[in-house]
């Protein structure tokens, strides 16, 4: 069975964080993702022959050492806002700032179900319920806090209050193609186009092509996406769809997917701390966007850095 110092679960921007600065310091870490691709929420997802970037498309800092982290990994540039605020605004598609942060790493795709500690120490980390396991002397959880628990207590080990505290928000999002729109969309979003009925918050395009059709991120409100969130995919992209043709009449759909996003961004407060070290078993480690103080870092993506970036110096 191959061992490694650190194994990170989730090959989100926080355990991109924790295994790029881990290799810096010269230990071996493996990175262990049940997608395709890594980045998480900077992930893309297909569709119309289109590799789409949604959900994040500008990330705010007001903390030094991750706008540096995230210019030293993306070779992005940060724009200041506010005093003691800057934002970063993506110059390339998102999947591809993942790419470029994840290089370097052991990234595999596989679902952990659980983890199991020996008298050694050792921490066996069980892909799909019964494969072979691979060893780290230490182990970072990074995905959702509600999958990580989850993890936690397929493992039989404690789970902290503060850890059932954490909470996300939860949003309906239709990605589209549309055309017969491209003279009322302007560059990054539909200006000035609102959603008398309370279902569509916010319309974001994300790419268009020669032929006149453009691709689009369309958010549901908050209130309206609880309100359906049991209620039959079928219909609820029906309503979203439906909502959209009002906004812009005339437009033409060509094809659309209903995304469900369960951990759009955390919402609950978790633990005060940036990441959480398991008490009965000190290697296990809980990390993520669901850590630390929400208002010290507003937005989720700088979070996760801020959590990674503290992983790793504990873990170095």
């Amino acid at each position: 069975m191959e061992t490694w110092d650190v194994v990170v679960v989730g090959a989100g921007v926080c355990g991109l964080t924790i295994t790029r600065n881990l290799q810096d310091a010269g230990r071996s870490a493996l990175l262990l993702d049940k997608g395709s691709r890594p980045g998480g929420r900077l992930t893309g997802r297909p569709l119309g022959g289109v590799l789409l970037n949604p959900s994040v498309d500008t990330v705010r800092s007001h903390d030094p050492e991750v706008t540096q982290e995230i210019m030293l990994r993306t070779g992005a540039r940060f724009t200041p806002v506010t005093e003691g605020c800057e934002d970063w605004a993506f110059d390339q598609p998102a999947g591809d700032i993942a790419e470029r942060w994840a290089g370097g790493t052991t990234l595999r795709r596989t679902f952990v179900t659980h983890l199991v500690v020996q008298e050694s120490g050792l921490i066996h980390v069980v892909p799909h319920g019964s494969g072979e396991p691979i060893g780290g002397r230490a182990v970072v959880l990074t995905a959702p806090v509600p999958q990580s628990v989850q993890i936690l207590r397929g493992s039989g080990l404690f789970v902290a209050p503060e850890l059932h505290e954490v909470t996300y928000d939860e949003r309906a999002v239709l990605l589209c193609v549309v055309d017969g729109v491209a003279a009322g969309v302007e560059a990054g979003h539909l200006a000035g186009r609102s959603a008398p009925d309370g279902i569509i918050e916010t319309i974001r395009v994300r790419h268009r092509d020669d032929a006149g059709r453009v691709w689009l991120e369309v958010f549901a409100t908050p209130l309206w996406s609880e309100a359906t969130w049991e209620a039959d995919a079928t219909f609820s992209q029906a309503d979203l769809l439906a909502a959209l043709i009002r906004l812009l009449p005339g437009a033409g759909v060509v094809d659309s997917e209903l995304k469900r996003w369960r951990y759009a961004n955390a919402v609950g407060s978790g633990p005060g701390t940036t990441f959480y070290r398991s008490a009965d078993q000190p290697g296990i480690l809980v990390a993520g966007d669901g850590c630390g103080l929400l208002h010290g870092h507003p937005s989720g993506v700088a979070r996760a850095v801020r959590s990674g970036l503290d992983v790793a110096k504990a873990l170095a």
